[in-house]
């Protein structure tokens, strides 16, 4: 009868008779349950196996976060209960930034009204932002009034790629000069060559500035400049003579130099021949620089010029001159030679004399 009634379709009438069943068969069950923990036979329901399957994912393993190599998982699906569907497998979107932090990556098996999902989790390397680095060698040493140069590299990291303009500050501002060639290195990686110029003695700081943007990288060089003789200067003229017309005054100009670190004071003084009268301005002058010689004369067309160089003295041997030293020389020889022949020639004469005797002496014998 029960199963009459659960047969058919219900109506508003039997929809209470319905209630009244269901109700029924869960009291016989919590009645069974009751007899079961008194020690009854329980009752057994067997669940029918469903076609399912699983998915899974092993992690990656750690790789640089530079852009040269991928990490990979593998996705791995497994069948269970003599599941043979077609199983379609997709993903959430990935992250934005794949730098630095462990990342979850959620796979998602579907086939008809199942769905599964595995999870791989991404792990990267703390990789460098684009940047660059500046090296060179820590010291350089030269003399005073030469050169020196020394190689400043740029080394790119990170994949940095701009372009890099490079700068140098001196402490002390004076004594010492420096230049880059290149300034400016394009793609943010090469070599640049250092000049260094010394004109007095010391330690001097050289800060070179390597700027990209928002980057900026310096390193710095003791240069020790030594002295490469006793300090010294030169004097000489911006013209070797000046022509002066009668009245009209000619000028030129005088140029002090340093060598080897000098930086004391210089005064200068003129001499002129009678006729001409000439002043310097002025007169005395720190270490280096240019003085003005003005010269005038009331004679007409007159040549100043500066002294040449006093000619060498010339050479002597043993306080003699060279010719008439050699003529002596002759002489000695002419003499020795003449005394030379002159005893052989005697020798010979006495040998004849002995000869004589001995035949002299046998005649009186026999």
């Amino acid at each position: 009868m029960f199963g009459k009634y659960v047969s058919r379709s219900p109506s508003g009438r039997q929809i209470p008779l319905l209630l009244f069943v269901l109700s029924l068969a869960v009291s016989l069950i919590v009645s069974e349950q009751g007899t079961e923990s008194l020690g009854a036979t329980p009752w057994t329901f067997n669940s029918i196996p469903i076609p399912d399957f699983t998915v899974g994912a092993n992690h990656p393993s750690i790789v640089p976060a530079d852009g040269t190599t991928f990490a990979t998982a593998s996705i791995l699906v497994n069948p269970i209960n003599g599941f043979s569907g077609t199983v379609a497998l997709s993903d959430l979107p990935l992250p934005a930034d794949l730098s630095c932090t462990p990342i979850d990556v959620t796979i998602f098996g579907t086939s008809g009204g199942i769905r599964h999902n595995a999870t791989a989790t991404f792990k990267f390397t703390t990789s460098a932002a684009p940047d660059f680095t500046i090296a060179a060698v820590s010291s350089v040493s030269l003399t005073a009034d030469t050169t020196a140069t020394s190689n400043v590299t740029v080394t790119p990291q990170g994949g940095f790629h701009s372009e890099v303009n490079l700068t140098a500050t001196v402490y002390p501002n004076t004594g010492l000069s420096v230049s880059l060639i290149p300034q400016r290195l394009v793609l943010g990686s090469g070599t640049t060559t250092a000049s260094f110029s010394a004109s007095a003695p010391g330690d001097y700081t050289v800060t070179i500035t390597g700027i990209s943007k928002s980057h900026s990288h310096t390193i710095t060089i003791v240069v020790a400049v030594t002295l490469a003789g006793p300090p010294d200067f030169e004097i000489s003229t911006f013209s070797g003579s000046i022509n002066i017309e009668a009245g009209n005054p000619g000028m030129t100009r005088i140029i002090v130099t340093p060598s080897s670190g000098f930086t004391g004071a210089v005064t200068l003084a003129v001499l002129a021949p009678a006729g001409i009268s000439c002043s310097l301005s002025p007169t005395s002058i720190q270490s280096s620089g240019t003085i003005t010689l003005t010269c005038n004369s009331g004679r007409p067309n007159v040549h100043v010029a500066t002294l040449s160089p006093a000619a060498p003295a010339p050479s002597t041997i043993l306080g003699l001159a060279p010719a008439f030293f050699y003529v002596i020389i002759a002489g000695i020889i002419a003499v020795v030679v003449a005394g030379a022949v002159l005893f052989l020639r005697l020798k010979g004469s006495l040998a004849d004399v002995h000869k004589e005797r001995a035949i002299f002496f046998q005649v009186h014998i026999f």
